[in-house]
C-alpha cells in the first residue's frame, strides 16, 4: 500500500507532521527558556537565565543526538520525528544565540569588553563541554539499551 502524502501542497520539501511537531517542540523549548529567564542574574553582565537555557540545550542536544545515532532498534521515521521534535523543536526553542548576542554587545557597548568576552567564552566553553558530556551519556544510555535487548 502506498504511503499517504504528508507533504505540504505548496512545498514538496515540507513534511506537515514534522512541521507541526517542530512547532510544538519549539513552543515547549521557548516556554522553558522564558521560565529560566526568571533566574536572578549573577551580575549585571552575566545573565544566569540565558546561560542556563543555552547549557541545558547543549547537554540535551548532545545526549539526544548520540542516543538517536545508535538507536538502530527505532525505525527511521520515528527517529526523525523524535529528533525533529526534541532536537530542532525543544532544544532549538530553548537555546538562544540572539539573546546571548544582545547581552554580549550591550555589555561591550557599556565599555565592559573583558566582562563581555568572559561571558561569551564561558558560554561557548561550557556549551561545548556539556554537549560532549551529553554525547557520552547518550552513547552510554544506548549501549545500556542494547544490552537489555
Amino acid at each position: 500500500m502506498p504511503e499517504p502524502n504528508r507533504r505540504h501542497p505548496l512545498s514538496p520539501h515540507i513534511d506537515l507532521p514534522v512541521l507541526l511537531l517542530v512547532c510544538a517542540g519549539g513552543a515547549v523549548g521557548t516556554g522553558l527558556r522564558y521560565a529560566l529567564s526568571a533566574l536572578p542574574a549573577y551580575s549585571w553582565y552575566f545573565q544566569t537565565g540565558t546561560f542556563a537555557a543555552n547549557m541545558l540545550a547543549c547537554l540535551a542536544f548532545g545526549l539526544l543526538s548520540a542516543y538517536m545515532a545508535r538507536a538502530g532498534w527505532i525505525d527511521q521515521r520515528r527517529r526523525e520525528l523524535v529528533s525533529r521534535t526534541l532536537g530542532m523543536g525543544v532544544c532549538g526553542g530553548l537555546s538562544t544565540m540572539s539573546t546571548l548576542t544582545i547581552e554580549v554587545f550591550t555589555t561591550a557597548r557599556d565599555l565592559h569588553l573583558w566582562s563581555a568576552l568572559a561571558y561569551l567564552l564561558a558560554t561557548f566553553a561550557c556549551g561545548i563541554g556539556l554537549a560532549w558530556l551529553g554525547g557520552g551519556l547518550g552513547r552510554r544510555l544506548a549501549r545500556l539499551r542494547e544490552g537489555t535487548r
